[in-house]
Protein backbone atom coordinates (compact mmCIF):
# COMPACT_ATOMS: atom_id res chain seq x y z
CA UNK A 1 0.00 0.00 0.00
CA UNK A 2 1.21 3.65 -0.77
CA UNK A 3 2.28 5.25 2.38
CA UNK A 4 -0.07 7.96 2.60
CA UNK A 5 0.61 8.55 6.51
CA UNK A 6 4.59 9.25 5.99
CA UNK A 7 3.95 12.08 3.77
CA UNK A 8 4.41 15.15 6.48
CA UNK A 9 5.34 18.11 3.63
CA UNK A 10 1.61 19.61 3.89
CA UNK A 11 -1.23 19.78 1.52
CA UNK A 12 1.45 20.64 -1.72
CA UNK A 13 3.60 17.67 -1.35
CA UNK A 14 0.51 15.64 -1.10
CA UNK A 15 -1.05 16.83 -4.03
CA UNK A 16 2.57 16.43 -5.90
CA UNK A 17 2.71 12.80 -5.02
CA UNK A 18 -1.16 12.43 -6.16
CA UNK A 19 -0.10 13.79 -9.20
CA UNK A 20 3.05 11.59 -9.65
CA UNK A 21 0.81 8.53 -9.30
CA UNK A 22 -1.46 9.61 -12.18
CA UNK A 23 1.77 10.15 -14.10
CA UNK A 24 2.87 6.85 -13.46
CA UNK A 25 -0.58 5.00 -14.42
CA UNK A 26 -0.63 7.21 -17.46
CA UNK A 27 2.77 5.83 -18.03
CA UNK A 28 1.88 2.34 -17.88
CA UNK A 29 -1.08 2.66 -19.56
CA UNK A 30 0.34 4.02 -22.56
CA UNK A 31 2.96 1.24 -22.66
CA UNK A 32 0.12 -1.55 -23.05
CA UNK A 33 -1.75 0.67 -25.15
CA UNK A 34 0.68 0.38 -27.51
CA UNK A 35 2.13 -3.22 -27.07
CA UNK A 36 -1.12 -4.91 -26.74
CA UNK A 37 -2.96 -5.39 -30.23
CA UNK A 38 -6.60 -5.45 -28.86
CA UNK A 39 -6.51 -2.48 -27.06
CA UNK A 40 -5.34 -0.95 -30.39
CA UNK A 41 -7.52 -2.44 -32.29
CA UNK A 42 -10.83 -0.79 -30.04
CA UNK A 43 -8.96 1.97 -29.72
CA UNK A 44 -9.32 2.06 -26.37
CA UNK A 45 -7.64 5.48 -25.05
CA UNK A 46 -4.85 5.65 -22.41
CA UNK A 47 -6.32 7.82 -20.10
CA UNK A 48 -9.02 5.35 -19.81
CA UNK A 49 -7.18 2.63 -19.36
CA UNK A 50 -4.96 4.30 -16.82
CA UNK A 51 -8.30 4.69 -14.70
CA UNK A 52 -9.21 1.33 -14.58
CA UNK A 53 -5.94 0.56 -13.42
CA UNK A 54 -5.96 3.22 -10.72
CA UNK A 55 -9.40 1.42 -10.15
CA UNK A 56 -8.01 -2.21 -10.06
CA UNK A 57 -5.60 -0.97 -7.39
CA UNK A 58 -8.03 0.79 -5.67
CA UNK A 59 -9.93 0.13 -1.95
CA UNK A 60 -12.03 -2.41 -3.35
CA UNK A 61 -10.45 -4.57 -5.56
CA UNK A 62 -6.12 -4.56 -4.39
CA UNK A 63 -5.96 -2.39 -2.15
CA UNK A 64 -2.90 -1.10 -2.79
CA UNK A 65 -4.47 2.92 -3.37
CA UNK A 66 -6.07 3.65 0.14
CA UNK A 67 -9.60 5.20 0.31
CA UNK A 68 -8.02 8.34 1.61
CA UNK A 69 -6.32 9.01 -1.69
CA UNK A 70 -8.62 7.39 -3.88
CA UNK A 71 -10.81 10.15 -2.31
CA UNK A 72 -8.75 12.87 -2.77
CA UNK A 73 -8.48 11.40 -6.78
CA UNK A 74 -11.87 12.00 -6.45
CA UNK A 75 -11.78 15.65 -6.08
CA UNK A 76 -9.73 16.62 -8.79
CA UNK A 77 -12.39 16.24 -11.93
CA UNK A 78 -14.30 18.53 -10.65
CA UNK A 79 -11.16 21.40 -10.41
CA UNK A 80 -9.59 19.79 -13.69
CA UNK A 81 -13.07 20.74 -15.74
CA UNK A 82 -12.53 24.15 -14.42
CA UNK A 83 -9.41 24.12 -16.70
CA UNK A 84 -10.41 22.48 -19.39
CA UNK A 85 -13.72 24.46 -20.10
CA UNK A 86 -11.59 28.31 -19.57
CA UNK A 87 -9.33 26.61 -22.53
CA UNK A 88 -12.54 26.65 -24.73
CA UNK A 89 -12.83 29.62 -26.01
CA UNK A 90 -9.28 31.17 -25.76
CA UNK A 91 -7.05 31.69 -28.68
CA UNK A 92 -10.09 31.54 -30.63
CA UNK A 93 -9.14 34.40 -33.55
CA UNK A 94 -12.51 36.49 -35.22
CA UNK A 95 -13.28 35.25 -38.24
CA UNK A 96 -15.60 37.22 -41.26
CA UNK A 97 -15.49 33.77 -43.26
CA UNK A 98 -18.97 32.83 -44.23
CA UNK A 99 -20.37 29.43 -44.26
CA UNK A 100 -22.03 30.15 -47.92
CA UNK A 101 -23.60 26.56 -49.06
CA UNK A 102 -22.76 25.03 -45.87
CA UNK A 103 -25.27 26.87 -44.00
CA UNK A 104 -27.74 24.46 -44.15
CA UNK A 105 -25.63 21.29 -42.64
CA UNK A 106 -24.60 23.83 -39.96
CA UNK A 107 -28.62 24.56 -39.01
CA UNK A 108 -29.34 20.65 -39.51
CA UNK A 109 -26.43 19.86 -37.77
CA UNK A 110 -26.93 21.97 -34.17
CA UNK A 111 -30.81 20.51 -34.47
CA UNK A 112 -29.29 16.88 -34.13
CA UNK A 113 -27.17 17.74 -31.58
CA UNK A 114 -29.58 19.98 -29.54
CA UNK A 115 -32.82 17.59 -29.72
CA UNK A 116 -30.23 14.49 -28.86
CA UNK A 117 -29.37 16.47 -25.92
CA UNK A 118 -33.12 17.11 -24.84
CA UNK A 119 -34.07 13.09 -26.10
CA UNK A 120 -30.35 11.94 -24.15
CA UNK A 121 -32.57 13.64 -20.48
CA UNK A 122 -35.91 13.25 -21.94
CA UNK A 123 -36.36 9.66 -22.11
CA UNK A 124 -34.19 8.62 -18.93
CA UNK A 125 -36.23 11.04 -17.36
CA UNK A 126 -39.50 9.49 -18.65
CA UNK A 127 -38.37 5.80 -17.55
CA UNK A 128 -36.86 7.01 -14.22
CA UNK A 129 -40.77 7.74 -13.75
CA UNK A 130 -42.11 5.10 -14.84
CA UNK A 131 -39.77 2.12 -13.59
CA UNK A 132 -36.72 3.65 -11.91
CA UNK A 133 -37.94 5.22 -9.10
CA UNK A 134 -41.27 3.47 -7.96
CA UNK A 135 -39.18 -0.46 -9.06
CA UNK A 136 -35.19 0.65 -7.66
CA UNK A 137 -35.64 3.45 -5.81
CA UNK A 138 -33.35 5.78 -7.23
CA UNK A 139 -33.43 9.51 -7.57
CA UNK A 140 -35.89 11.65 -9.79
CA UNK A 141 -32.08 13.25 -11.28
CA UNK A 142 -30.97 10.11 -12.51
CA UNK A 143 -33.10 11.27 -15.74
CA UNK A 144 -29.84 13.70 -16.34
CA UNK A 145 -26.86 11.22 -16.22
CA UNK A 146 -26.75 9.97 -19.20
CA UNK A 147 -26.68 13.41 -21.14
CA UNK A 148 -24.22 14.22 -18.75
CA UNK A 149 -22.03 10.63 -19.33
CA UNK A 150 -22.67 10.70 -22.87
CA UNK A 151 -22.84 13.99 -24.71
CA UNK A 152 -20.62 15.69 -21.49
CA UNK A 153 -18.27 12.86 -20.86
CA UNK A 154 -15.93 12.55 -18.14
CA UNK A 155 -14.62 16.27 -17.67
CA UNK A 156 -18.62 17.12 -17.03
CA UNK A 157 -19.71 13.95 -15.08
CA UNK A 158 -16.77 15.18 -12.20
CA UNK A 159 -17.60 19.02 -13.01
CA UNK A 160 -21.39 17.91 -11.89
CA UNK A 161 -20.29 15.98 -8.93
CA UNK A 162 -20.39 18.94 -6.45
CA UNK A 163 -23.57 20.09 -8.08
CA UNK A 164 -25.14 16.61 -6.79
CA UNK A 165 -24.04 16.46 -3.66
CA UNK A 166 -25.32 20.22 -3.18
CA UNK A 167 -28.46 19.30 -4.72
CA UNK A 168 -28.42 16.21 -2.35
CA UNK A 169 -27.91 13.30 -3.94
CA UNK A 170 -23.92 12.18 -3.82
CA UNK A 171 -24.33 9.29 -5.94
CA UNK A 172 -24.72 11.13 -9.29
CA UNK A 173 -21.21 11.76 -9.43
CA UNK A 174 -20.25 8.66 -9.35
CA UNK A 175 -23.18 7.29 -12.01
CA UNK A 176 -22.02 10.09 -14.03
CA UNK A 177 -18.42 9.18 -14.79
CA UNK A 178 -19.88 5.51 -14.86
CA UNK A 179 -22.41 6.46 -18.02
CA UNK A 180 -19.38 8.43 -19.27
CA UNK A 181 -17.25 5.76 -19.43
CA UNK A 182 -20.26 3.27 -21.30
CA UNK A 183 -20.65 6.35 -23.51
CA UNK A 184 -17.06 6.13 -24.37
CA UNK A 185 -16.72 2.58 -25.14
CA UNK A 186 -20.27 3.12 -27.06
CA UNK A 187 -18.88 5.75 -28.88
CA UNK A 188 -15.60 3.92 -30.16
CA UNK A 189 -16.43 0.45 -30.67
CA UNK A 190 -20.31 1.49 -31.64
CA UNK A 191 -18.76 3.92 -34.28
CA UNK A 192 -15.85 1.83 -35.58
CA UNK A 193 -19.11 -1.28 -36.15
CA UNK A 194 -21.25 1.37 -37.52
CA UNK A 195 -17.97 2.70 -40.28
CA UNK A 196 -17.63 -1.09 -41.10
CA UNK A 197 -21.15 -1.62 -42.02
CA UNK A 198 -21.77 1.69 -43.46
CA UNK A 199 -18.65 0.89 -45.74
CA UNK A 200 -20.37 -2.40 -46.71
CA UNK A 201 -23.77 -0.85 -47.41
CA UNK A 202 -22.12 1.98 -49.46
CA UNK A 203 -23.14 4.52 -47.20
CA UNK A 204 -19.60 6.36 -46.73
CA UNK A 205 -18.65 8.82 -49.13
CA UNK A 206 -14.82 8.22 -49.29
CA UNK A 207 -13.99 4.89 -47.35
CA UNK A 208 -14.36 1.86 -49.98
CA UNK A 209 -12.67 -0.41 -47.58
CA UNK A 210 -13.40 -1.77 -43.71
CA UNK A 211 -11.86 1.00 -41.23
CA UNK A 212 -8.72 -0.37 -39.95
CA UNK A 213 -6.49 0.94 -36.98
CA UNK A 214 -3.73 -1.18 -36.68
CA UNK A 215 -2.10 0.86 -39.71
CA UNK A 216 -2.01 3.79 -37.96
CA UNK A 217 0.83 5.49 -36.82
CA UNK A 218 0.70 5.92 -32.83
CA UNK A 219 4.69 6.83 -32.13
CA UNK A 220 6.30 9.75 -34.39
CA UNK A 221 9.85 9.34 -35.30
CA UNK A 222 12.05 12.20 -35.96
CA UNK A 223 11.53 13.02 -39.61
CA UNK A 224 7.68 12.47 -38.87
CA UNK A 225 7.19 15.17 -36.55
CA UNK A 226 4.81 18.14 -36.83
CA UNK A 227 5.00 20.84 -34.16
CA UNK A 228 1.63 21.40 -32.25
CA UNK A 229 2.19 24.27 -30.33
CA UNK A 230 3.88 27.60 -31.60
CA UNK A 231 6.11 30.13 -29.45
CA UNK A 232 4.35 33.76 -29.62
CA UNK A 233 6.39 34.99 -26.47
CA UNK A 234 10.45 35.17 -26.58
CA UNK A 235 11.23 32.87 -23.54
CA UNK A 236 13.31 35.39 -22.62
CA UNK A 237 10.44 37.88 -21.28
CA UNK A 238 8.46 34.43 -20.22
CA UNK A 239 8.18 30.88 -21.47
CA UNK A 240 4.91 31.00 -23.54
CA UNK A 241 3.12 28.18 -21.82
CA UNK A 242 3.34 29.99 -18.04
CA UNK A 243 1.84 32.98 -20.26
CA UNK A 244 -0.81 30.84 -21.60
CA UNK A 245 -1.32 28.98 -17.83
CA UNK A 246 -1.89 33.10 -16.51
CA UNK A 247 -4.51 33.67 -19.04
CA UNK A 248 -6.09 30.74 -18.23
CA UNK A 249 -6.37 31.82 -14.29
CA UNK A 250 -7.65 35.18 -15.23
CA UNK A 251 -10.32 33.70 -17.01
CA UNK A 252 -10.99 31.16 -13.82
CA UNK A 253 -10.81 34.39 -11.11
CA UNK A 254 -13.58 36.11 -13.92
CA UNK A 255 -15.88 32.81 -13.78
CA UNK A 256 -15.29 32.66 -9.66
CA UNK A 257 -16.44 36.48 -9.53
CA UNK A 258 -19.07 35.63 -11.89
CA UNK A 259 -20.92 32.75 -9.73
CA UNK A 260 -20.33 34.55 -6.77
CA UNK A 261 -22.18 37.63 -8.39
CA UNK A 262 -25.24 35.37 -9.04
CA UNK A 263 -25.18 33.39 -5.81
CA UNK A 264 -25.76 37.17 -4.20
CA UNK A 265 -28.73 37.58 -6.67
CA UNK A 266 -30.13 33.81 -7.06
CA UNK A 267 -29.10 32.51 -3.36
CA UNK A 268 -28.06 29.34 -5.45
CA UNK A 269 -24.68 27.84 -5.76
CA UNK A 270 -23.76 27.36 -9.34
CA UNK A 271 -20.85 25.15 -10.50
CA UNK A 272 -17.69 26.87 -11.48
CA UNK A 273 -16.98 25.60 -15.00
CA UNK A 274 -18.81 26.82 -17.09
CA UNK A 275 -18.66 30.18 -16.07
CA UNK A 276 -14.45 29.86 -16.32
CA UNK A 277 -15.56 29.23 -20.14
CA UNK A 278 -17.11 32.98 -20.51
CA UNK A 279 -14.30 34.39 -17.97
CA UNK A 280 -12.17 32.58 -21.67
CA UNK A 281 -14.49 34.19 -23.61
CA UNK A 282 -13.68 37.98 -22.00
CA UNK A 283 -10.30 37.61 -21.60
CA UNK A 284 -9.92 36.24 -25.45
CA UNK A 285 -12.36 39.33 -26.66
CA UNK A 286 -10.22 41.81 -24.11
CA UNK A 287 -6.88 40.38 -25.39
CA UNK A 288 -8.24 40.66 -29.78
CA UNK A 289 -9.47 44.38 -28.41
CA UNK A 290 -6.46 45.63 -26.57
CA UNK A 291 -4.54 43.90 -30.23
CA UNK A 292 -2.71 41.61 -27.95
CA UNK A 293 -4.09 38.67 -29.67
CA UNK A 294 -0.87 37.69 -31.40
CA UNK A 295 0.88 36.76 -27.86
CA UNK A 296 -1.86 33.79 -27.88
CA UNK A 297 -1.62 30.12 -29.50
CA UNK A 298 -4.52 28.59 -29.91
CA UNK A 299 -2.80 25.22 -29.68
CA UNK A 300 -0.88 25.88 -26.65
CA UNK A 301 -4.33 26.38 -24.85
CA UNK A 302 -5.32 22.71 -26.68
CA UNK A 303 -2.15 21.16 -24.97
CA UNK A 304 -3.08 22.57 -21.36
CA UNK A 305 -6.59 21.59 -21.51
CA UNK A 306 -5.69 18.21 -22.79
CA UNK A 307 -3.38 17.88 -20.16
CA UNK A 308 -5.89 18.60 -17.76
CA UNK A 309 -8.08 16.20 -19.36
CA UNK A 310 -6.34 13.31 -19.51
CA UNK A 311 -5.94 13.76 -15.31
CA UNK A 312 -9.23 14.21 -14.84
CA UNK A 313 -10.34 11.42 -17.10
CA UNK A 314 -8.09 9.17 -15.03
CA UNK A 315 -8.84 10.81 -11.47
CA UNK A 316 -12.64 10.26 -12.60
CA UNK A 317 -12.31 6.72 -13.74
CA UNK A 318 -10.03 5.45 -10.65
CA UNK A 319 -12.34 7.05 -7.93
CA UNK A 320 -15.56 5.72 -9.42
CA UNK A 321 -17.66 3.97 -6.20
CA UNK A 322 -17.88 0.41 -7.24
CA UNK A 323 -20.75 0.19 -4.58
CA UNK A 324 -22.55 2.89 -5.27
CA UNK A 325 -22.26 1.39 -9.32
CA UNK A 326 -23.79 -1.92 -8.53
CA UNK A 327 -26.77 -0.58 -6.63
CA UNK A 328 -27.73 1.27 -9.90
CA UNK A 329 -27.02 -1.54 -12.28
CA UNK A 330 -30.01 -2.42 -13.65
CA UNK A 331 -31.29 1.50 -14.52
CA UNK A 332 -27.73 1.74 -15.85
CA UNK A 333 -28.07 -1.17 -18.14
CA UNK A 334 -31.46 -0.37 -18.74
CA UNK A 335 -30.96 3.29 -19.81
CA UNK A 336 -27.31 2.10 -21.34
CA UNK A 337 -29.55 0.11 -23.91
CA UNK A 338 -32.30 2.34 -24.79
CA UNK A 339 -29.77 5.25 -24.72
CA UNK A 340 -27.35 2.91 -27.62
CA UNK A 341 -30.20 2.02 -29.68
CA UNK A 342 -31.12 5.46 -30.05
CA UNK A 343 -28.01 7.03 -30.73
CA UNK A 344 -27.43 4.23 -33.30
CA UNK A 345 -30.85 4.06 -35.05
CA UNK A 346 -32.87 6.60 -34.75
CA UNK A 347 -29.61 10.02 -35.03
CA UNK A 348 -27.21 7.76 -36.89
CA UNK A 349 -28.67 6.03 -39.26
CA UNK A 350 -32.68 7.41 -39.56
CA UNK A 351 -31.81 10.92 -38.81
CA UNK A 352 -28.68 11.94 -40.56
CA UNK A 353 -29.83 11.22 -44.04
CA UNK A 354 -32.96 13.10 -44.21
CA UNK A 355 -31.20 16.34 -42.50
CA UNK A 356 -27.71 16.62 -44.02
CA UNK A 357 -27.68 17.52 -47.92
CA UNK A 358 -23.93 16.04 -48.09
CA UNK A 359 -22.09 13.53 -46.92
CA UNK A 360 -24.54 12.07 -44.22
CA UNK A 361 -22.84 9.40 -43.00
CA UNK A 362 -19.85 11.67 -42.23
CA UNK A 363 -21.66 14.43 -40.49
CA UNK A 364 -23.83 12.11 -38.51
CA UNK A 365 -20.94 9.52 -37.30
CA UNK A 366 -18.94 12.78 -36.04
CA UNK A 367 -22.09 14.05 -33.94
CA UNK A 368 -22.56 10.66 -32.63
CA UNK A 369 -19.10 9.85 -31.49
CA UNK A 370 -19.15 13.79 -29.96
CA UNK A 371 -22.44 12.68 -28.22
CA UNK A 372 -21.44 9.20 -26.98
CA UNK A 373 -18.31 10.40 -25.92
CA UNK A 374 -16.43 13.51 -26.61
CA UNK A 375 -15.11 15.60 -29.74
CA UNK A 376 -11.74 13.91 -29.60
CA UNK A 377 -14.26 10.48 -30.52
CA UNK A 378 -16.23 12.04 -33.40
CA UNK A 379 -13.03 13.39 -34.91
CA UNK A 380 -11.40 10.36 -34.61
CA UNK A 381 -14.46 8.18 -36.12
CA UNK A 382 -14.19 10.52 -39.17
CA UNK A 383 -10.83 10.26 -39.55
CA UNK A 384 -11.50 6.47 -39.78
CA UNK A 385 -14.05 6.88 -42.64
CA UNK A 386 -12.71 10.12 -44.13
CA UNK A 387 -8.58 9.32 -43.44
CA UNK A 388 -7.80 12.10 -45.98
CA UNK A 389 -10.74 14.72 -45.02
CA UNK A 390 -11.94 15.21 -48.04
CA UNK A 391 -15.61 15.94 -47.07
CA UNK A 392 -16.55 19.12 -45.49
CA UNK A 393 -18.23 17.04 -42.32
CA UNK A 394 -15.32 18.05 -39.83
CA UNK A 395 -15.39 21.88 -40.40
CA UNK A 396 -19.10 21.80 -40.75
CA UNK A 397 -19.45 20.54 -36.79
CA UNK A 398 -16.89 23.17 -36.08
CA UNK A 399 -18.85 25.53 -37.34
CA UNK A 400 -21.64 24.87 -35.09
CA UNK A 401 -19.64 23.94 -32.31
CA UNK A 402 -19.78 27.97 -30.95
CA UNK A 403 -23.85 27.60 -30.95
CA UNK A 404 -23.87 24.11 -28.89
CA UNK A 405 -20.34 23.85 -26.63
CA UNK A 406 -21.55 26.70 -24.36
CA UNK A 407 -24.70 25.02 -23.67
CA UNK A 408 -25.34 21.38 -24.06
CA UNK A 409 -23.07 18.38 -23.86
CA UNK A 410 -21.57 20.16 -20.82
CA UNK A 411 -22.22 23.45 -20.71
CA UNK A 412 -24.96 25.81 -19.40
CA UNK A 413 -27.65 24.17 -20.06
CA UNK A 414 -26.64 20.74 -19.24
CA UNK A 415 -25.83 22.05 -15.47
CA UNK A 416 -29.30 23.18 -15.74
CA UNK A 417 -30.95 19.53 -16.31
CA UNK A 418 -30.72 18.01 -12.36
CA UNK A 419 -31.79 21.42 -11.08
CA UNK A 420 -35.20 21.32 -13.48
CA UNK A 421 -35.85 17.99 -12.99
CA UNK A 422 -35.50 18.31 -9.34
CA UNK A 423 -37.34 20.94 -9.73
CA UNK A 424 -40.21 20.01 -11.85
CA UNK A 425 -40.05 16.67 -10.97
CA UNK A 426 -38.96 13.90 -13.68
CA UNK A 427 -42.03 12.87 -15.58
CA UNK A 428 -42.93 16.91 -15.70
CA UNK A 429 -39.50 17.50 -16.75
CA UNK A 430 -38.98 14.75 -19.08
CA UNK A 431 -42.02 15.09 -21.18
CA UNK A 432 -40.54 18.55 -21.82
CA UNK A 433 -37.48 17.67 -23.01
CA UNK A 434 -38.82 15.38 -25.47
CA UNK A 435 -41.57 17.53 -26.70
CA UNK A 436 -38.63 20.14 -27.40
CA UNK A 437 -36.61 17.44 -29.27
CA UNK A 438 -39.93 16.84 -31.10
CA UNK A 439 -40.34 20.35 -31.81
CA UNK A 440 -36.97 20.92 -33.23
CA UNK A 441 -37.39 17.25 -35.54
CA UNK A 442 -40.72 18.69 -37.06
CA UNK A 443 -39.10 22.24 -37.90
CA UNK A 444 -36.01 20.54 -39.57
CA UNK A 445 -39.20 18.12 -41.03
CA UNK A 446 -41.25 21.16 -42.54
CA UNK A 447 -37.85 23.69 -43.42
CA UNK A 448 -34.52 21.75 -43.68
CA UNK A 449 -35.58 17.99 -45.09
CA UNK A 450 -33.72 16.43 -47.75
CA UNK A 451 -35.69 15.51 -50.69
CA UNK A 452 -35.04 12.15 -52.51
CA UNK A 453 -32.43 11.17 -50.19
CA UNK A 454 -30.53 8.50 -50.74
CA UNK A 455 -28.88 6.14 -48.22
CA UNK A 456 -26.06 5.00 -50.58
CA UNK A 457 -23.26 7.42 -51.27
CA UNK A 458 -20.99 6.25 -53.80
Amino acid sequence: MIPVTKITGGLVQTLLLYVSIIGLLLFVATLLRLKIRILKKLFIPASLLAGIIGMLLGPYFLKVIPATMMSSFGALPGQMITVVFACMLLGIKSTKESAGSMTHDVVTGLGWLWSCSFLQVGIISVLTALIFTPVFGVDPMFGSVFEIGFAGGHGTAGGMADVFVKLGWPDGGDIGKTTATIGLMAGIIGGMFAINYAVRKRYTKVLTEPADFDTAVEVFAEGSRTPNAYETVSSDVVEPFALHLGLIGISILIGWEITGFLKSLIKLNLPLFPFAMIGGWIVNRLMIAAHLDAMMDRNIFQRLQGIALEILIVAAMASISIPVVMAYWAPLLIGSIVMIAMMVWFYLFWLSPRVFKDNWFESGIIRFGAFCGVAAVGYMLLRACDPKMKTDSGTVYALGCPFMSPFIGGGLVTTAYPILIQKFGAMTAGLAFCGGALVIILLMRAFLWVKDFKYEQR
